[in-house]
């Protein structure tokens, strides 16, 4: 039994090859995703530490939880119920097994990356059956989206949900098809209910936006005209969808809510911990959780290449000229429900990242039966920017730092990034070069042009993770403060931090105790006169020659500048040393 996926089905028994593609080529194709992923991994692993603020946190959270045996998550050593714990769980399983390493988060994410891109095909493989390249294509869409290189390596639960996700989905599609059997059908509705669960877990309550919808709605999607097959018939079949759906999203909530419960210790559940179950709208504002609603605007960071390639686009409009199968519309439909949830969560980058497993499956089934002409420099506007990006990087060789700075102050209110002043010549002159012979590149063939695009942002992470070990590398190592604050720790001295604090220097510097967190200047003043003999850390912008007093340690900590204040000093300035900019 075959699904519908045209509008002019092919009978089930035809398979549809890309023409002209030879064997080597599709077996090319084939590997050439993981070998992507391999790419990405291995250079992010080589090259550069954790280094988000996201990663931090979660660093931060899982060390606080094994030193103090806890199995709730916790955020600057208190009690964050709010936080889904099962990444935690999962990072926590490995350092018991492995030992403390951040190797173990990271490949926790690196291995989910690569799940995600075999279900991708797996998916596509579901929804088309007939056509042998859309998992191809799928998968290579996939690993070459500008938002899964970046987060195959980073330490974050939305990349372990991704193939959670594609599970779901996928045992949907199933279903939707109708497959023979009982036992077939409970297994899937039970596979479904456990991906709801865990995503749930990872993510918080907006899980319950993403797949569910598309359970609900399902039978509700006409499949192709002369497939009647592939559509449900009315009565029971929809109710019994509509009674699984609910049933299984109601467990996942009764666990849910079960676990607050628990994870708070026996005082009553407030309505802030129900709300704010992974909710990046209900925590505080820092870097690890900036939920600005103008962050959407870099949604298409995330997309990149494939929002900028004109073939794609020129498929889309081909069509809608033909009308939507069955699969197409599914798609269209999770596409939907992973915005709806991106947006709700209130963590806009991150919290976007599912739109793009939808989008490869939806670009998958356009290109498989795409024409091309035969000369079409394609890729040049996404070589074009690659090209871009590496003539900035060169000029920031070649202009001066305070130039520049001046400059960007002017446009954007706010001091240059000090990192971008530490950025090399050569990853500018490699992006530069191999962005141009990208663009100008143009194969005859439609799996040829679209590896091509692919490897446009693995060129750019390459050059990123060229840059760490060399230039970038002092900017984003946090050991040095950390190590610095765990020496306070150990003579005896009370840490805090001014500022908002999630954490990003504890698991660096293996913290005994989490800082106190100093909101306010009163606070940090009042927090000084009780506290003689302890410090302050602080983050500004600006000389970090002009400073007003000695502290016990000056650095770098990505795009500002870091010193930590023996309290006595904060007091005799009258807390000047807490300035923001100097």
């Amino acid at each position: 039994m075959v699904s519908a996926a045209e509008t002019n089905p092919v009978p089930p028994s035809v398979t549809v090859e890309e023409t002209g593609a030879s064997p080597l080529l599709l077996t090319t194709a084939r590997v050439a995703p993981y070998a992507i992923w391999a790419v990405v991994i291995l250079g992010a692993f080589l090259s550069r530490p954790p280094t988000a603020p996201i990663e931090l946190e979660t660093l931060s959270t899982a060390w606080h939880m094994l030193q103090s045996g806890s199995a709730v998550p916790l955020l600057n050593g208190e009690i964050a119920a709010t936080t889904p714990p099962l990444h935690s769980w999962l990072i926590l399983a490995g350092w018991h097994i492995f030992g403390v390493t951040e190797i173990w988060p990271r490949l926790l994410s690196a291995l989910a990356a690569l799940a995600a891109l075999f279900l991708s095909g797996s998916a596509a493989q579901t929804l088309w059956p007939h056509r042998a390249t859309t998992p191809i294509f799928a998968r290579i869409l996939m690993a070459g989206l500008g938002g899964y290189i970046v987060t195959a390596s980073m330490i974050a639960p939305e990349v372990i949900a991704l193939p959670i996700q594609l599970a779901g989905f996928q045992a949907i599609c199933m279903l939707r098809q109708n497959p023979d059997g009982v036992l077939r059908r409970a297994a899937l509705w039970m596979l479904f209910t456990v991906c709801v669960t865990a995503d749930l877990f990872l993510i918080g309550w907006t899980a319950l936006l993403l797949l569910p919808p598309v359970a609900l709605l399902a039978p509700h999607v006409r499949g192709a005209l002369g497939d009647p097959t592939a559509r449900p018939r009315r009565g029971w079949r929809r109710v019994r969808w509509r009674i699984a759906t609910l049933g299984g999203t109601a467990v996942a909530a009764a666990l849910a809510w079960l676990w607050l419960s628990a994870a708070t210790h026996g005082r009553p559940l407030g309505l802030d911990d129900v709300l704010g179950f992974g909710a990046g709208w209900a925590n505080a504002s820092s870097e690890a959780t900036r939920h600005e609603p103008w962050t959407l605007i870099l949604t298409p960071l995330l997309l990149y290449p494939w929002i900028f390639w004109k073939t794609l686009w020129r498929a889309l409009a081909r069509q809608t000229r033909d009308g939507y199968g069955f699969g197409f519309r599914l798609c269209i439909m999770y596409l939907a429900t992973a915005t709806v949830a991106g947006i709700a969560s209130g963590v806009q980058l991150q919290g976007m990242l599912p739109i793009g497993v939808p989008l490869a499956l939806i670009g998958a089934r356009l290109l498989a039966n795409q024409a091309i002409k035969p000369k079409d420099f394609h890729a040049v506007v996404p070589g074009f920017i690659a090209l871009m990006l590496g003539l900035f990087f060169f000029l920031m060789n070649m202009i001066p730092t305070a130039h520049m700075d001046a400059l960007w102050r002017q446009f954007f209110g706010a001091a240059l990034p000090i990192w971008l002043g530490g950025s090399g010549l050569a990853s500018g002159i490699l992006l530069f070069v191999g962005g141009y012979v990208l663009a100008q590149m143009s194969p005859s063939q439609q799996l040829s042009r679209t590896l091509q695009v692919a490897c446009i942002p693995v060129l750019l992470i390459s050059c990123a993770n060229i840059e760490f070990p060399n230039s970038l590398g002092a900017f984003f190592d946090l050991k040095p403060i950390g190590s610095k604050m765990r020496e306070l720790q150990d003579a005896g001295q009370e840490i805090a931090v001014y500022g908002p604090y999630r954490g990003e220097y504890d698991f660096y510097g293996r913290l005994s105790s989490a800082p106190k967190v100093l909101m306010t200047e009163a606070d940090a003043l009042a927090w000084a006169k009780t506290h003689p003999r302890g410090a302050i850390v602080t983050r500004f912008d600006g000389s970090a020659l002009d400073l007003p007093a000695l502290p016990y340690y000056r650095g770098v900590a990505r795009d500002r500048w870091v010193a930590i204040w023996p309290t006595s000093t904060v007091l005799d300035t009258k807390g000047a040393v807490l300035a923001g900019t100097f």
